[in-house]
Order: C-alpha cells, then structure tokens, then sequence
C-alpha cells in the first residue's frame, strides 16, 4: 500500500513541474520600405537556435523590382569565439530573380552557437516601384531539412521609375540630322 501511495505522490509532483516549452528555430527574411535607386540590405536571421553548426538558404526575389548585389556572412556563427567558418555567398541570378546555395559552417569544437542573431546580409538595389517578396526555399539547419520555420519578407520600393535620359551621342546625333534636314530644305527651296 505504501508502495502505491510513493507512486502516487511522485506521479503528482512530476505532474506539477513547469515543463519547458520548446522553442523552434526560426529562419527570417527582413523587410524593407525602401524609395527608386536606393541601396539596401536585408537581414537573414535566426532565432531560437540551438548547437547551429551549418545553414543553407537560397532566395526568390521580384527582378523587376529589385537587383541583389552581394551577399556577405552575418556574425550569428563567428560570435560564439570562433572566428573560423565556411561561408559561401552563393549565386546571383539577376534575370530569373534567384540568390542559391548560400551557405555557412562552424568549424569550432562543439557545442555550436545557440540563440538568436544575423546569419546573412543581402545587398539589393530598388529598380522600380513595386512590391518584390523575398521568399526563403531549400532551407536547412544543421543539415536537416525539418523541425525549424521560416518566415518570409517582402521589399516595397516606393517612387517613379526613372527613366534614362537619352546618351549625349544621340541627342548630338539627332541635332545634326535635324540641321542637315533643314539645310537640306534650304537648298531644295531655293533651286524650285
């Protein structure tokens, strides 16, 4: 009878204990507000990550309305004391809009870094008025594909689009072809 009552009571403490809820790892994409011609980053971020020790994202983005100029390795995995990692910056397809294979390893004793901070800093151009979400794909943490989120971002680039101003070579060709043409005329009205 003791016997049951013991197990009874620790059944009841064990019950009673806060039971820790688990966090899970988010990867983000940042926003931007953000005027024609500006140059801006955003931010890829982590939080809630626990022993990170490689990343891997690549990143959809409207062309016509932004251009991505770099990607350069955020701090997250180098602050932990380490200051060696590998870190690629992936391709830039200006065309079909495209940023892959932008990846980045600890290469430390474990355990890897934990916590929240910034993985990535991409570098865009604002081309044309627009909104251009910025949409995470073939995410993995820690080389596994599931057991994180991920959270899109969007660019809105505010203003007119600018329209270039035509090369000096051709308005000076336009103006010769225009005084030839009336000097042309000229000669033409005198000789009828």
């Amino acid at each position: 009878m003791r016997v049951r009552v013991a197990l009874v009571l620790m059944c009841l403490v064990v019950a009673a204990l806060p039971i820790s809820a688990y966090a899970v790892p988010t990867l983000a994409a940042g926003s931007a507000t953000v005027n024609v011609g500006d140059t801006f980053d955003i931010l890829i971020s982590i939080t809630g990550a626990v022993e990170l020790t490689s990343w891997q994202f690549d990143l959809a983005f409207n062309p016509s309305i932004i251009r991505a100029n770099s990607v350069t390795e955020g701090p997250f995995l180098s602050e932990s004391g380490t200051k060696t990692t590998l870190f690629s910056s992936g391709v830039i397809d200006n065309v079909t809009g495209h940023i892959t294979l932008v990846t980045d390893s600890f290469v430390d004793l474990p355990p890897g870094p934990s916590g929240s901070g910034v993985i990535a800093d991409i570098s865009f151009t604002a081309l044309a008025p627009g909104i251009s979400p910025l949409t995470l794909a073939n995410v993995f943490l820690n080389d596994l594909d599931s057991g994180f989120s991920i959270t899109n971002g969007q660019v809105t680039v505010l203003g007119t689009a600018r329209v270039p101003e035509p090369a000096t070579l051709t308005l000076l060709a336009l103006g010769l072809a225009a005084a030839r043409y009336v000097r042309w005329r000229g000669t033409r009205s005198r000789h009828a």
